[in-house]
């Protein structure tokens, strides 16, 4: 019996030989779905189109846009979910494109530039931008602003053509090439994605409220490591001094870690949720210690969890194609 979107197989081959002719890495998705069908997929990520054809050939697979070997900085415009309010202060705000808007009044010559975008399967939209030449951009979750995400180093995007919940990702309006990262907005995602400096620490309160943000949005997979990672700050956060908060840290590292190795959360996201939950349970208080209580032991169990990637549902992800 063939698969309900086998027909979209020759749309999804075409769409992804396209992306590689721009220069634009991809690599599979699972079908249906955001979830990488590869586990190692940045460094897979590719421009060939032999390899292309021979992968999309097999079955309708979504397409991943890899941010990273792309140069690609992407502003995910989202929309709220159940419960999702926009800040107070934020009149007339309503979703990711609107609160864009908002941050486009509020900077000083700012003005938004025509570039490519595609609607997402959600509702919201992708704004895809080149990256400047030697400036990292790094993924963030609503540190920018609310409702709007950063994909860049570390992430990707799902590609035009793809369907998700019977939902088709499309490019819209007529530009249909991504334009530099205007200068106002590589300065408002760069400073939005600083880690805090010593002195900046968050109640534990506040360290949750910001995180349970992350895991109303995304597929379920998405979602699902997102409730991981908020579990495990939320017990981080709480700890006292002398209970092994450095061991847990190491350890909720290294959990992140797989996950981000999976593609269900961006590396910067995870960082930044264990520097907060890290500052809260009192790490890195004392002169000197952020450098060496933090960002050694998140660096430390971050790298051991992208040896060992973990999905949900890893015997589901086997029998859909997963690893290969």
């Amino acid at each position: 019996m063939n698969h309900p979107t086998a027909d979209l197989r020759p749309s999804l081959l075409a769409s992804a030989l396209r992306y590689a002719e721009r220069g634009l890495y991809v690599h599979p998705l699972l079908v249906g779905r955001k979830e990488p069908r590869w586990r190692d997929w940045e460094t897979r990520a590719t421009l060939d189109p032999e390899l292309i054809s021979r992968t999309w050939s097999r079955a309708p697979f979504n397409i991943g846009v890899a941010c990273g070997p792309s140069g690609l900085v992407v502003i995910d415009l989202d929309v709220p979910h159940d419960g999702d309010a926009p800040p107070a202060d934020a009149a007339g705000v309503t979703d990711g494109r609107s609160m864009l808007d908002a941050l486009v009044a509020r900077a000083p010559g700012a003005a938004q530039v025509p570039t490519m975008t595609v609607r997402t399967a959600s509702g919201g939209h992708h704004l895809v931008y080149r990256a400047p030449a030697g400036i990292e951009v790094r993924n963030s979750a609503r540190t920018v602003a609310w409702c709007v995400d950063v994909r860049a180093t570390g992430g990707y995007v799902v590609g035009i053509g793809s369907v998700v919940n019977g939902l088709r990702y499309e490019l819209e309006g007529s530009t249909t090439e991504p334009v530099e990262l205007p200068g106002w907005l590589l300065t408002l995602v760069t400073a939005a994605a600083e880690p805090p400096k010593a002195g900046g620490r968050r109640s534990g309160a506040e360290v949750v409220t910001r995180l349970r943000a992350l895991s109303r949005r995304g597929s379920r997979a998405e979602r699902w490591a997102s409730y991981i990672l908020v579990s495990e700050c939320t017990e981080l956060a709480a700890m006292g001094a002398d209970t092994g908060r450095n061991n847990r840290l190491n350890l909720a590292s290294y959990r992140a870690g797989q996950l981000v190795a999976s593609g269900l959360l961006g590396q910067q996201v995870a960082e930044d949720a264990l520097t907060d939950a890290a500052r809260a349970c009192g790490l890195g208080t004392g002169k000197g210690a952020y450098a060496q209580e933090i960002e050694k032991t998140i660096a430390s169990g971050m790298t051991a969890g992208l040896r060992r990637p973990r999905q949900m549902g890893d015997a589901a992800v086997r029998r859909a194609g997963g690893a290969a």
